[in-house]
């Protein structure tokens, strides 16, 4: 069964918020036993989180919890967005 390395970011928050979110990002999907290897970074001004699971080929499912976790522990008032940024298919844990 093929693994897909998923990658989604969050767009237009501000420093301080991204320094915060990694964390929180990091703690909430530690969570959830079906996001696997989850990574979380703040550069550039984007929040980008990564996971494997076996389930999601387009990247969908993942930016759905990312965009709920992301609405519910940053508090912003500016307009953010949200995108699926790359979707890669792997074998097995130890191909990424």
């Amino acid at each position: 069964m093929p693994l897909y390395r998923v990658t989604v970011i969050c767009m237009g928050l501000t420093e301080a918020q991204l320094v915060d979110a990694v964390s929180d990002m990091l703690s909430e999907f530690a969570e959830r036993p079906w996001q696997k290897d989850v990574r979380c970074e703040a550069k550039d001004g984007v929040l980008r989180l990564s996971a494997l699971n076996d389930f999601d080929s387009n990247g969908q499912a993942l930016l759905d919890e990312f965009w709920d976790t992301v609405i519910a522990y940053v508090h912003f008032d500016d307009k953010v967005s949200f995108e699926v940024e790359e979707v890669s298919v792997q074998n097995n844990l130890a191909d990424d």
